[in-house]
């Protein structure tokens, strides 16, 4: 009996001492922020891209606080989504003014202020300002995505 306590003890104190965790040792950063848009059509809700309205190649986003150059986005078009989205924003890119436009048509122009915020372990990005100006919106709370209400 002696012999089992001893080895309790042993296991014990090795498992007590592998348990001093340093709280920064779990990755709590949030990354850069991305912001997805939905393009539908006002009267019937139907995505434009889906029901090929729109074409993902007429896309292009545009930087008005830097000489109207492109700005970099991605269209996810898997399963039938066709979303897009902007960014990174947050870190590099705090504040943002961007036209995006489909062809000819201008869709919305977007202001971005958004800062990383560090603590003693964490890095997060948050969102202090965000306007879309030319159109109606709303932010699905379920998927956080802005569907933006194109009037045809």
């Amino acid at each position: 009996m002696e012999m089992k306590g001893l080895v309790l003890l042993i296991i014990a104190a090795f498992a007590l001492n592998s348990c001093s965790v340093d709280k920064c040792d779990v990755d709590c950063s949030s990354g850069p922020l991305g912001l997805s848009f939905e393009l539908l059509n006002k009267a019937t809700g139907e995505n434009l891209f889906t029901n090929n309205t729109f074409d993902p190649a007429d896309i292009a986003v545009f930087d008005l606080g830097n000489n109207n150059s492109e700005v970099q986005f991605t269209f996810d078009s898997e399963n039938d989504i066709n979303i897009i989205t902007l960014g990174p924003f947050g870190w590099g890119t705090n504040i943002a003014n961007y036209l995006l436009k489909v062809g000819d048509r201008d869709i919305f122009t977007l202001f971005v202020d958004a800062e990383e915020i560090k603590d003693e372990c964490c890095s997060n990005v948050v969102l202090n300002k965000l306007t879309l100006e030319g159109t109606a919106y709303s932010q699905n709370t379920q998927s956080g995505v802005y569907e933006v209400l194109v009037e045809l």
